[in-house]
């Protein structure tokens, strides 16, 4: 059994904590909070940030690595995962080479995480997708991709994964209309950069021709661009199915923690009743 709870995903900030229940360790995807948010955050949930063990991160980007953790993170004990391809960029943001695991393919955290990888398109250096899996209970993780292709497909395809996080960044119409210079806008939908509310769906539609997922959480999503109203009526015009297996991550809120394994996937309580945005 695992559980997660994304405690803030979008262009300000990224991190969502992974546990098991009854363990007093934990691990983070991504720490795109400041050491301070993720301190109070695992307080919170009644953890010591000395029980974070493990980061794992998919780029550099600030948004998904604060710039605070490079002068903050002697006082920590995790240790930072990151993709060969990204070492120099995490280095230079100040982080200590010694508090670095490099990875370029799967590895084990302790004796019963496996996580699985894969280096998905996004700007230069690529982003990094995950499966993350202890025992019978699997959760993938995708986001910052610019499109999601065969290799893609096919990892979390073979994976059937019981929670699948996907990046849901914009709204089609709503990025072409934006004011936004050409320039970006052609970043983010250029196959490099972020993936729609459309292609979205195409991906977690691809994945549950396999084995359907128990929970659907959408991730990063466009302040600007984008909005629960178009998303609602594309799920339900779409993937009518699914929809009501769907959860929308805050920018701002923490959401309910999420129970997975091969029997249960559910939220819970959550701490907050706004930070659950179903759609």
């Amino acid at each position: 059994m695992m559980q997660l709870e994304v405690l803030a995903s979008g262009s300000r900030g990224n991190s969502a904590l992974i546990r098991s229940p009854g363990e007093r360790r934990c691990m983070l995807i991504d720490a795109g909070l400041s050491p301070r948010r993720t301190r109070h955050a695992l307080q919170d949930r009644d953890h010591s940030h000395q029980e974070l063990t493990d980061v794992l991160i998919t780029h550099s980007d600030g948004d998904h690595l604060h710039a605070g953790w490079a002068k903050a993170i002697g006082s920590w004990n995790f240790t930072l995962h990151v993709h060969h391809t990204h070492v120099a960029r995490v280095e230079r943001s100040g982080i200590p080479r010694d508090r670095i695991s490099v990875f370029d393919g799967a590895f084990t955290l302790g004796e019963d995480t496996h996580v699985r990888t894969a280096l998905g398109p996004h700007d230069v250096h690529g982003s990094v997708s995950y499966i993350v899996r202890r025992g019978d209970a699997v959760i993938g993780w995708a986001t910052d991709l610019g499109r999601f292709g065969d290799e893609l497909q096919a990892f979390f395809s073979d994976a059937c994964p019981h929670v699948f996080a996907i990046e849901s960044n914009y709204d089609r119409a709503m990025q072409l209309m934006s004011d936004r210079p050409e320039f970006l806008i052609d970043r983010i939908m250029g196959g490099a950069g972020h993936l729609s509310n459309d292609e979205a769906i195409d991906a977690v539609l691809h994945v549950s021709k396999h084995t359907e997922p128990h929970t659907i959480v959408l991730l990063h999503r466009s302040e600007q661009c984008n909005c629960p109203q178009r998303i609602r009526a594309l799920w339900s015009e779409r993937a009518s199915h699914l929809a009501d297996r769907m959860i929308v991550a805050s920018q701002h809120e923490p959401m309910p923690p999420i129970m997975v394994g091969s029997r249960v996937c559910s939220v819970a309580t959550p701490l907050t009743n706004r930070g659950l945005h179903p759609i």
